[in-house]
Order: structure tokens, then C-alpha cells, then sequence
């Protein structure tokens, strides 16, 4: 998720048009397309696949609230972990500092081949390196669910996953460790 349409310019689109904003794709290997990110990695560990890619030197800044996640030099790692079907984003800026970690409310994850693929469902948690927690696009996921753009099915499925992702967090279950405990140095990965 890197920029998100305001609630005023989701509520001038058409319903497909809402429905393509709100419910990306995440395809492991779309950051090698990415215009803006360079050096991309990928490394399976059994049926865990880690990816990592860097923000170019003119790349433009991105931001949750206050913590810019994303510019020059920055790094993200995603990590596809079926055990706990779920895919995680660990950020760290240019010199290394991890900035947060991104868990999108997604459908379950898909594999074919080499390739993991799965939906964003609008909803999703932010850590900030500090511990805290906040659930990000709440308004976005309100509008998608009162003009139908997600099914039922969707609604509760994103809402049963936000609960006990939420849960897990504050009980220290998830992220699981090599995702919590992950670091980088800087000059090796550069």
C-alpha cells in the first residue's frame, strides 16, 4: 500500500473503479515492476518467501501519519507466511532503523509455482517500533461496505481477521519472530 485515494475522491468513482482501488492484488514479485524500487530480492525458506527491495535515491517520500515509510535509500522486506496465511511488510529507513511493520487484512493466501497471490481487503495493522498499534483505511472500509464493493463474505472475513490480528499483536503472538526480531545493516545490504 504506498498512496491511498481520499474518501472524497473514492466517493466520485464508479463502483468498479472503487472496487480495483480498494481490493489490490499482492503478487509476490510485483516490486521488481515497481518504478521506484531497485535491488529486488527473493528467498524461499522452506514455504516461507522473504522479499526485499530499495527505494531509489529519487524515489518520493510516503507516509502513515507522522512516519515516513518509505523514500530514498529506504528498504522493505515482505514476507509471504502461510503457516499463518497472512503477508507482513517490515520497513527500515536509509540508515537501517526499522520504521514499522504493515500487516494487510488479506483473503487467504494463494500458491502456484514460485508465485504467492492474494487480495487486499482495505483494513490493515501498523506497528510502530515503539509497540503501538493502529488500524489503518477504517473510513475506506466503512464506505466499501455500505456501497457494497466488498461481499458479505469479505466484510466478515476482513472483520473476524482484523480481531485476531489485533489480538495477536497485543498478546505478542504475531508477528511471528523472524519478522518481530528482523534487522538489517545497512552497509552489507546496500
Amino acid at each position: 500500500m504506498l498512496t491511498v485515494p481520499s474518501s472524497k475522491s473514492i466517493k466520485a468513482m464508479t463502483k468498479t473503479t472503487k472496487s480495483a482501488l480498494l481490493l489490490q492484488p499482492l503478487i509476490s514479485g510485483g516490486w521488481q515492476n515497481h518504478p521506484e524500487m531497485v535491488g529486488y530480492r527473493a528467498e524461499w525458506l522452506s514455504s516461507l518467501l522473504v522479499e526485499r527491495a530499495n527505494w531509489r535515491d529519487d524515489s518520493f517520500p510516503r507516509s502513515f501519519g507522522d512516519t515516513q515509510i518509505a523514500g530514498p535509500g529506504f528498504v522493505w522486506f515482505r514476507f509471504w507466511l502461510p503457516e499463518q496465511d497472512h503477508v507482513v511488510e517490515k520497513y527500515f529507513d536509509a540508515s537501517g532503523r526499522a520504521v514499522g511493520i504493515y500487516i494487510p487484512v488479506t483473503e487467504g493466501l494463494q500458491r502456484q509455482g514460485d508465485v504467492w497471490r492474494t487480495v487486499e481487503l482495505v483494513l490493515a495493522v501498523w506497528i510502530q517500533p515503539g509497540g503501538r498499534v493502529s488500524v489503518l483505511r477504517e473510513d475506506d472500509f466503512d464506505q466499501a461496505v455500505a456501497q457494497e464493493i466488498l461481499t458479505p463474505v469479505a466484510v466478515e472475513h476482513a472483520e473476524r481477521r482484523i480481531r485476531e490480528l489485533t489480538t495477536a499483536v497485543a498478546q505478542e503472538q504475531f508477528p511471528p519472530p523472524i519478522v518481530r526480531n528482523f534487522e538489517i545493516n545497512v552497509e552489507v545490504a546496500a
